[in-house]
């Protein structure tokens, strides 16, 4: 095997290993698991690199970055961060009139309860948008609490079934919010076409976390395997020429005794 077709076989292997492009970074382990088993199920190439600390980032292959971020999008992921009530109201040195604590309070209300209804199987996500009016003066008609809810579904569930429970959720979870003054808007998510039996087939699983078109396994292997016998190779001829290196010097050494020898027996 000459060196051009050695150069040309190692390029090959470098630009199969090369071809991935960084789609989401600083992923949770778990969030990245369930990108990475939605990506696979729809037939796009995809893996995942450990950044330590249980950061990952998911890589996909260039191909399929457009349809990779619509698959993710169409399911709500990755999750936007949402602020805790602990993060809302985290220890400052600045001192925050009541006003600010007030619209501070009724934000992380919010995102607390958002979150919450994101965990119903099938809401891709939501939104509670709170209405708290303050305390009327004497003489002043008291204006009612009040909730509304906007959720993002997948299609295929049935979300208006829960209407009843989520808005029973939400008057419960929000002081002064009647079960009769929480609205709900409901807007299906896009939906996917569906992979065919082709489509989902055409991507073969050749190493732990590497998918390649299954027409192109069997050139994979042949690089590969060109490429484990160059090493191979190389490893047997540095390995004949330190034995042969080895030999010669032992040959040297013993060669040396016997010409010292041979005046003292010529005596």
């Amino acid at each position: 095997m000459n060196i051009r077709r050695f150069i040309t076989i190692v390029g090959m292997v470098i630009g199969l290993a090369a071809c991935n492009t960084d789609l989401y970074t600083n992923l949770s382990e778990q969030e990245a698991n369930t990108m990475l088993s939605l990506l696979l199920e729809n037939g796009v190439s995809a893996q995942k690199v450990g950044l330590g600390d249980g950061l990952v980032t998911l890589q996909v292959d260039d191909d399929d970055i457009q349809r990779a971020v619509t698959i993710l999008n169409a399911n709500g992921l990755p999750k936007r961060a949402r602020d805790t009530l602990g993060q809302v109201f985290q220890k400052s040195g600045i001192i925050s009139s009541p006003f600010e604590e007030r619209i501070r309070f009724i934000y992380a209300l919010s995102e607390e309860v958002s979150e919450t209804i994101t965990e119903i199987d099938g809401i891709v996500s939501a939104r509670v948008h709170i209405v708290l009016p303050e305390k009327a003066d004497l003489g002043e008609e008291v204006k009612p609490s009040s909730a509304a809810i906007f959720i993002k579904h997948r299609p295929e569930f049935d979300i208006e079934f829960l209407i009843p429970q989520i808005k029973r959720l939400v008057s419960n979870a929000i002081e002064g919010v009647e079960y009769a003054n929480v609205s709900v808007a409901l807007v299906p998510a896009r939906e996917l076409k569906p992979v065919s039996q082709r489509t989902a087939q055409e991507y073969e699983a050749v190493l732990p976390g590497l998918r390649i078109a299954r027409d192109d396994a069997g050139v994979f292997w042949q690089i590969l395997g060109g490429v484990g016998v160059v090493l191979l190779l190389l490893i047997a001829g540095v390995g004949f020429l330190l034995f042969k290196q080895f030999s010669s010097g032992t040959k040297k050494a013993k060669g040396g005794e016997d010409d010292e020898l041979l005046p003292e027996e010529l005596a």
